[in-house]
Parts: C-alpha cells; structure tokens; sequence
C-alpha cells in the first residue's frame, strides 16, 4: 500500500517550505500566485486530496456553478437553465440545477451549504426573496465564493443581472401602435412581482405618449395559463369598444387567452391582437403564431458567468452594492400582431 501524501512531500517536490505549502493549501496568509501554483500543481502531481480545498480558479480542470431556484414544472423554466447550459458549455464550466422547492433546508442554508459541496459559485433566481433574506445571505456566504441574483428587485442590495421588463412594455405598445392598433389592452402579472409592474408600466407610459391610442382595459393576472383563461372571459364581457390589441406579461397568460379565444370563434388578429411576454418556444406552436417579447436568456448567462468568474479571479473583490445590469430585450414579432394590409 503507497504511504499517504503529506505537506512535507509537496515541500520537497515544489521546492517550498512547509509553511508555504500549509498557507497556500489552507487560502490563507500572504503567498505569491506562482508559489501558490507550484503548490497546487505539485498538489495535483502528487494525488494530495485536494477535493476539500477552494482552489486558485486557474489550476481547476471544471467550474462548477449551482443556479439556484424554486423550480416549477413548465416551459419558461426549461428555456431559463437552457440559457444558462449552453453559455457554460462554451466556457467550459458546469451549471447544476439546484432546486430548493420542498428541500429539507431553507433557501438561506441551501446556499450557504453550496461551497461545501465544490461549487465554485451560485446564480440565485429567487423572485420570493426579500432585502432582508439577502442581507441574511450576504452577511453570512464566504466572501471567497461569488454569487449573483439574476431575480428583478424594485431596490437590490445584491448585484443583479436581469432583463429590461420595462422596455420590453415599451416596445410592445410601440409594435401596436406601428401596426394600427388604437384600442390597446393589457393582462397584468402579479402587483408583487417587480418585472410585472415594470413591464406594465413600459406599456402604460408608451401609451400614454401617443395621444391617438387609449389604454381601455385591463386585467390583473398572476403568470398562469388559468389566468389568460379568465382574462379572456373578462375582454368577452367588457363591450363592443374592446381592445383591438392585447399585451399579456407572460407568454403562458397569452397562450391562456388565444387558446379561449380560438375556441370562442375569436379571429386573430383580426378581432384582436394577442402578444407575451419571454418568447418561448411554445409561441411558434399555435396558428397564428404568438408575438412575444424576446428575452435572451443565453446572455444573461453569459454576464452572469462573466461576473462570478471575475470574482474567482480576484479581478472584482467588491463588496455587492445592488448593482444592477440590464441586459436588453427585444420584440419577436409573428402573426398573432401583424394585421394583413
């Protein structure tokens, strides 16, 4: 049976003291990155367990980072860690799917708990999140292991990544305008939700700049097929100056309103034109084929990744102030909105 590797045995194969050695395997004291890799290298060589150990970023042979989320069965969450995997496969870097819904542990320990189980960092999309549990959290993870919110905050303590909801309103009501809408509706998501109020409120100010277009009905929602359902019961009922057009903040609360909708007889566009909200792949699946505001989840991932890998190379050692960077969104636009001229 081979002895045990020990720390005088890396001394000696790297040429290092044992203290040096003991300092650069513990990330601690003051050590020059080239002796520290020599030590890490040496380490490697050796078969020294090091599976317990943060390594230096650039002596790893994988990244391994966890996206963290209450997850729910359905389209939209398929597409987000899509996102996320293929960015990372080009980095090659690893994202695991960590669901805390129904976990033994709270979202709170889930996380803290990360770094012992060799992920390098986390991407945390935790919409029910409060200032608080994220003051908890700060105060509480490592500073040597990164993590970033890519979940909207109306006032984030920790820097976030996420996309422009209110633009992508703005431009919905625009796309109406430009196509001769004038009547336009609008199915909200939950008031709870920063996104949905952002993106309702990019629709409602578009609107209101235009005096040739009224804003002449609304429905609040809550993200749900069911609620797309209802939201088209409530335009049935609402009388003959219905929308000519419909905004709905999620792509499954539109697909809810153009399914009664067909079923109903409704025409579209010709009765009424139907958009969402996260461009899903579901959107090409109906005839006609569902407007939706694109969100690009593969650079999302993208900056995500780019900020945590910063972090674990020392190029960003800032505490989080709520830095927020948008990433932008942009208007898919198919048959569901665009009249026959």
């Amino acid at each position: 049976m081979s002895s045990k590797i020990t720390l005088k045995d890396i001394a000696e194969d790297s040429g290092l003291s044992i203290s040096t050695v003991s300092r650069a395997l513990a990330r601690s004291g003051k050590i020059s990155s080239e002796n520290e890799k020599k030590v890490f290298e040496s380490a490697q060589k050796l078969n020294y367990p090091t599976r317990h150990v943060h390594m230096p970023i650039g002596l790893r042979k994988n990244i391994t980072i966890a996206l963290v989320t209450r997850f729910h069965t359905g389209e939209f969450y398929s597409s987000f860690y899509k996102g996320f995997d293929s960015v990372a496969k080009e980095r090659n870097a690893g994202v695991v799917l960590v669901n805390s819904e129904n976990a033994p542990l709270d979202d709170l320990e889930i996380i803290k708990d990360l770094q012992r189980n060799n992920f390098d960092g986390a991407i945390l999309f935790l919409p029910h999140f409060t200032q608080d549990q994220y003051r908890k959290l700060l105060a509480q993870i490592s500073p040597d292991f990164p993590i970033v919110s890519v979940a909207q905050m109306v006032n984030p303590v920790m820097d976030t990544i996420t996309f422009d909801n209110y633009r992508g309103g703005y431009l919905m009501a625009e796309h109406f305008f430009e196509q001769g809408f004038r009547r336009l509706g609008v199915v909200n998501g939950p008031s709870n939700k920063p996104e949905a109020m952002l993106r309702k409120n990019g629709f409602q100010d578009f609107a209101s700049s235009c005096p040739e277009l009224k804003l002449v009905w609304q429905f609040e929602g809550d993200f749900s097929l069911k609620s797309g359902s209802a939201a088209f019961d409530s335009y049935m009922n609402y009388g003959h100056k219905k929308p000519e057009a419909v905004f709905c903040c999620n792509d499954s609360m539109a697909i809810g309103f153009t399914h009664r909708a067909l079923r109903s007889g409704i025409r579209i566009p010709e009765d009424v034109a139907v958009a969402g909200y996260d461009d899903l792949p579901v959107c090409n699946c109906y005839t006609p084929a569902l407007t939706s505001v694109h969100t690009p989840y593969e650079l999302m991932g993208k900056k995500a990744l780019e900020y945590l890998l910063g972090r674990l190379k020392g190029e960003d050692i800032s505490e989080h102030a709520g830095y927020t960077s948008i990433i932008p969104v942009s208007i898919t636009v198919r048959e569901s909105s665009c009249m026959v001229r």
